[in-house]
């Protein structure tokens, strides 16, 4: 016997709009965070790997902070301009982070 499993749709008749409202929502803002919020030590660690990074070439993995979400993309970086306060990549997609994005760096080596 196989039962076939409608999910939430087998109970949104019985919903009130404002419950399907809500749900909605809350699904929506389910994968939202907000910014990360690093203290000055944390970004000592940050500059000490990314002058590694550059100078022996190593690849990182940087986790970042963008439209709402963590994202993870693993590359080199070219430069820090420090006076923007933004790291230049070597990866097609993402040229450029700005350091006040950035939740974590992992060098890989």
């Amino acid at each position: 016997m196989d039962i076939k499993d409608r999910g939430n749709i087998k109970w949104t008749s019985l919903m009130l709009v404002e419950h399907r409202k809500k749900l909605e929502e809350l699904k929506n803002n389910e994968n939202k965070r907000e910014k990360p919020d690093l203290d000055q030590q944390i970004y000592e660690v940050f500059n000490y790997r990314i002058k590694e990074a550059i100078e022996k070439q190593y690849k990182v993995k940087i986790i970042y902070y963008d439209d709402s979400k963590y994202r993870e993309i693993s590359t080199y970086i070219k430069k820090f301009d420090s006076n923007q306060k933004k790291l230049y990549l070597t990866d097609q997609k993402i040229k450029e982070i700005y350091f006040e994005n950035i939740a974590e760096i992992i060098l890989m080596e």
